[in-house]
């Protein structure tokens, strides 16, 4: 009797809704499954009259039990609750498709990088990444920066005016350093040509690059970017010497490194930089460009991943040279040009050992001045979407990702290339002439880093777990047995 009694008790405890629980909506039917000795008839009778009863699983007796009054459907599932031969009860949930995201921009369609109709293989799967978000803010609801080093951005395009980064903290106009990074009047970027914020906005190279990493998404405007929602900085270089791109790299870290020094009140959380440019046939390793690897070792401790466009021409980097992709930083990844076959670009360039992965580049519709739309071809269409990606994946990453990139930035940098770099779609034309020998996959990249996690492995759980549990389980075996 006291063993009934128990188990009554215990399985009263387990029906008893939590306090503050959500009523359970039972208007599309109540799904109920019944012990096995129970007929038909036995079902019936319980359920009374008006009530319909579909077999849905006859080796499990689970039925689809639905009364002709859709608001009698709780009273229905009370009554199931209180009978016997009933196992358990729940609602008859609707529900929808897991389709990913897809904007509203007019244009969409014509960008093949994203999502390829004729050879679906042969895009970023950007819409398989959207399911998971639409790029932005991380998870902790900071802004994520990337860096455009560039000749400069129309950042009053209808598709770019509402991802431009602001630096609220300066006020225009006034010759003072407000928010103490360095720069003055830096309102909407800098200018390392003339220092000082009177950025360029007429360049329709960096306006492209710029669409490609986040042309604002689902604004029934033009196109879209991998980001729907991203700060994209401005930063514009004249005569692309080393040192005004020095400068230039300077901003993003003094910006990235005042962020972390004041948890975010000034500053800009800056994850990656863009750079569609370089040296031809330079060698970096020859000791004209040391500051050049010494800038991406600097940006990378801070967090910052740079990613570069090749040279335009097919030629082996590893043998011929290049700045920067001849580089040897860790923290610089190096990005080839892949068309919408899916194969690398004819006029592109390799290197077994120096550059990283391919990513679209042939053909790329994107943003240029004047609220216009224009496609263009090159490595420096193909880096901007690696750099876009990396802006990406700061918005989907797990919580132990973010607590890394909070405690080491540097070593937060190096595992979202990593990931950047196994989870790429291996190409036979990539395969031996590039570090990864694969296309960018921004899906795969996405779910492992929304996934990525510090723990111990679940190999090394799974004992532990499974011994608890069957540590509860038998001592609630000999309690009961000894009732």
């Amino acid at each position: 009797m006291k063993r009934r009694v128990v188990l009554a008790l215990v399985a009263g405890l387990l029906s008893v809704a939590a306090p503050g629980a959500k009523a359970l909506d039972y208007s599309n039917g109540v799904i109920a499954r019944f012990a096995p000795h129970m007929s038909v008839t036995d079902i019936q009778h319980i359920v009374g009259p008006g009530v319909t009863a579909e077999l849905l699983v006859p080796e499990s007796g689970i039925y689809l039990l639905k009364d002709s009054n859709k608001s009698t459907g709780t009273f229905l599932a009370q009554r199931l609750n209180k009978a016997i031969g009933v196992v358990y009860t729940q609602p008859n949930h609707p529900m929808t498709l897991r389709s990913a995201n897809k904007p509203n921009d007019p244009r969409y369609a014509e960008l093949w990088s994203l999502k390829n109709a004729q050879k679906p293989n042969a895009d970023i799967h950007a819409e398989d990444a959207w399911t998971l978000g639409t790029g932005g803010k991380d998870r902790a609801g900071r802004d994520i920066v990337v860096a455009v080093i560039d000749g400069g951005i129309d950042y009053t395009h209808e598709d770019l005016v509402d991802n431009h980064w602001v630096n609220t903290k300066e006020i225009a106009g006034n010759g003072i350093d407000d928010d103490g990074n360095g720069y003055i009047d830096d309102v909407n970027g800098w200018d390392s040509t003339s220092n000082s914020g009177n950025v360029n906005t007429g360049a329709s190279h960096g306006t492209h690059v710029s669409g490609i990493v986040g042309a604002k998404g689902d604004n029934g405007k033009d196109g879209v970017g991998i980001n729907w929602n991203v700060k994209i900085m401005t930063v514009s270089v004249g005569g692309f010497s080393s040192a005004d791109v020095l400068k230039a790299y300077g901003y993003a870290l003094a910006n990235k490194k005042l962020w972390i020094q004041t948890n975010g009140a000034k500053g800009a959380n800056v994850v990656a930089t863009n750079s569609s440019f370089g040296y031809d046939y330079a060698k970096c390793d020859t000791g004209e460009y040391p500051a050049w690897n010494d800038m991406y070792n600097q940006l990378g401790q801070a967090g910052i991943l740079s990613a570069a466009a090749t040279i335009n021409s097919s030629v082996d980097v590893d043998v011929e040279g290049d700045v920067p992709t001849g580089c040897g930083s860790d923290y610089l990844v190096t990005v080839t040009n892949t068309t919408k076959d899916d194969v690398k670009y004819s006029s592109a360039g390799y290197g077994k050992t120096q550059i990283d992965l391919g990513a679209p580049g042939t053909d790329i519709l994107s943003t240029v001045p004047g609220n216009g739309m224009r496609t263009m071809t090159g490595t420096s269409m193909a880096s901007p979407h690696v750099a876009g990606s990396i802006g990406f994946l700061y918005s989907v990453a797990s919580n132990d990702f973010l607590e890394l990139a909070d405690k080491d930035p540097a070593k937060a940098a190096l595992e979202v290339k990593r990931v950047l770099l196994g989870t790429t779609d291996a190409l036979p034309s990539l395969q031996g002439v590039t570090v990864s020998g694969g296309r960018l996959n921004l899906g795969h990249a996405a779910r492992a880093m929304s996934l990525y996690s510090t723990a111990p492995t679940r190999d090394l759980l799974n004992p532990i777990v499974e011994g608890i549990q069957q540590g509860i389980l038998d001592a609630l075996s000999g309690a009961v047995d000894q009732i």
